[in-house]
C-alpha cells in the first residue's frame, strides 16, 4: 500500500473518531442541560425531557438513508454534512426563546447525528487493518464525547449560560465540518472503495440468524443505553441526595466520570472482539446488565455511580464484537446501508425510551420502574445472544496496527 493510501486511512480514521465524539457529545448535551430548564420555561422535568424524543428518534430513522447516501454518494461528503448539520442544530437550540424552539433545534442534531453510526463506523471497517481494537478505540471517542457533555453542560449553566452549552459546541463542530471539506479538496482524504482487509464470506443462513437476532438485541441495546445515558444526571440527582449531588456542576462532574471510566472498556471489547466469538462476548455482558440494572432502580448514595459505571461498562464491552458481526455478515456495497439498518433499531428505540422515561418518571416520581424495564430488556438481549452462530468472525492475528 502507497503512503498516500496510508495517511489516507489514518486521517480518515482520525476525523471518523473525532465525529464519534461529537456525535455522542451534541446528543447527550440537553440531558444536563434540562436540569435547569424547569425553571427557565416553566414545565415539569418530564414534559421538557421528552423534547429531545424526536430528535433521538431521528437520530435512529435517519441512519438508514444516511447508510444508504454513504454507500452510494460519498462517505466523506456525509461526514462533513455531520458535522455542519449537528453544528446547526446546536445554534438553533441555543438561541431558542421557546420550547418550540427548543424542539426545532434538538430534531436538527438528531437528523444530522444519524449520519455517523452508518457512515463512520463502516468508514473505519473499511480503512482499519486490526478492525476490533480499531472499533474498541473508536468506542472511546465515542463514550469520552458522552463524558465530556454533563461536565461542561453543568460548567456553562454554573458559570455562563444554558444557551452557551449549545452555542460553543455549535461553533467548533461547523469549524471542524469546515476543516474536513479543505481536507477533502486537497486530496489528504478520500471514500474508502474496499475492504483494507477483505472478511471471509458468510452462509446465507447465518446471515439471516444473525440479522434476526440483531434486530431484537439493538432494539433493546437502544433502549438500555440511551435510557440510562439520558437518565442518569436525573439518577444521580434523586439517588445521591442534595448533600452529595450538589449543584449541577458537580452531578455534571459525576456522570462524565462514570462515562469516562467505562469508555476505557470499549478497548476491552475490541480486543476481546479479536479473539473470542461474539456470542461468548454477547452472552457474558448482556447477562451482567440484568442485575445491576435491577439493583440501581432502588440505590442510594455511594452505590449509585458504581452501580451505573458497572452497567455502563458492561454495555459499552460488546459494541466492537456487535460492529464486526454487522461487517461480516454484509457486502461491503452494502456495509453503511446494513450498519443503517443496525442503528435504526438502537437509536430509534431510544428517542422513545426518553419520552417513556420522561412519562414514567412524571407519573410515579421515582426511576424505580423506569430500571426495571431496562433490565428486563437486558434479560430478553441476553436469552436472544443463546441464539447468535456459535463460530463468529475472529480478524487474522497477522493484521497489524489499526491505522
Amino acid at each position: 500500500m502507497s503512503e498516500a493510501n496510508a495517511g489516507a486511512h489514518r486521517t480518515a480514521i482520525g476525523f471518523s473518531n473525532l465525529g464519534h465524539t461529537y456525535t455522542h457529545l451534541f446528543t447527550i448535551l440537553y440531558a444536563t442541560a434540562v436540569l435547569h430548564l424547569p425553571q427557565v420555561f416553566e414545565r415539569p422535568y418530564g414534559e421538557l425531557l421528552g423534547l429531545s424524543s424526536l430528535g433521538l428518534l431521528l437520530f435512529g430513522l435517519g441512519a438508514l438513508p444516511a447508510g444508504w447516501l454513504g454507500d452510494r454518494w460519498s462517505q466523506v461528503g456525509m461526514m462533513v454534512l455531520l458535522f455542519l448539520g449537528m453544528g446547526a442544530g446546536a445554534a438553533i437550540t441555543g438561541l431558542a426563546e421557546t420550547t418550540g424552539g427548543v424542539f426545532l433545534g434538538l430534531s436538527v442534531i438528531g437528523l444530522f447525528a444519524a449520519i455517523y453510526h452508518p457512515v463512520g463506523i463502516a468508514w473505519i471497517v473499511a480503512s482499519a487493518r486490526q478492525r476490533g481494537m480499531a472499533l474498541g478505540v473508536n468506542g472511546v471517542f465515542g463514550n469520552l464525547g458522552a463524558a465530556a457533555a454533563p461536565v461542561f453542560v453543568g460548567w456553562m449553566v454554573d458559570t455562563v449560560s444554558w444557551r452557551a452549552a449549545f452555542l460553543v459546541p455549535a461553533a467548533l463542530s461547523v469549524t471542524t465540518g469546515l476543516a474536513l471539506v479543505g481536507c477533502w479538496k486537497l486530496g489528504w482524504i478520500r471514500d474508502a472503495r474496499s475492504d483494507r482487509v477483505p472478511p471471509p464470506p458468510a452462509s446465507p443462513d447465518a446471515v439471516k440468524r444473525v440479522f434476526l437476532i440483531l434486530t431484537l438485541t439493538m432494539a433493546c441495546s437502544g433502549f438500555v443505553y440511551t435510557g440510562l445515558t439520558n437518565t442518569m444526571p436525573k439518577l444521580f440527582e434523586i439517588g445521591l441526595g442534595p448533600e452529595l449531588a450538589g449543584n449541577y456542576t458537580r452531578i455534571g462532574l459525576l456522570v462524565s466520570a462514570v462515562t469516562a471510566a467505562s469508555s476505557a472498556t470499549s478497548l476491552l471489547g475490541g480486543y476481546l472482539a479479536d479473539r473470542f466469538s461474539a456470542r461468548a462476548i454477547y452472552l457474558v455482558f448482556w447477562t451482567l446488565q440484568v442485575p445491576l440494572l435491577a439493583l440501581l432502580a432502588t440505590a442510594n448514595g455511594p452505590a449509585v455511580p458504581l452501580l451505573a459505571l458497572l452497567a455502563l461498562s458492561s454495555g459499552i464491552s460488546f459494541t466492537a464484537a456487535e460492529n464486526l458481526l454487522v461487517a461480516h455478515y454484509t457486502p461491503f456495497r452494502w456495509r453503511a446501508l446494513a450498519y443503517g439498518a443496525k442503528f435504526v433499531l438502537a437509536l430509534g428505540v431510544g428517542g422513545v425510551t426518553v419520552l417513556f422515561a420522561g412519562r414514567i418518571f412524571d407519573a410515579f416520581e421515582s426511576m424505580m420502574p423506569v430500571y426495571l424495564s431496562f433490565s428486563a430488556a437486558a434479560l430478553l438481549a441476553s436469552a436472544a445472544a443463546l441464539l447468535l452462530p456459535r463460530a463468529a468472525p475472529i480478524p487474522h492475528p497477522s493484521d497489524e496496527g489499526s491505522g
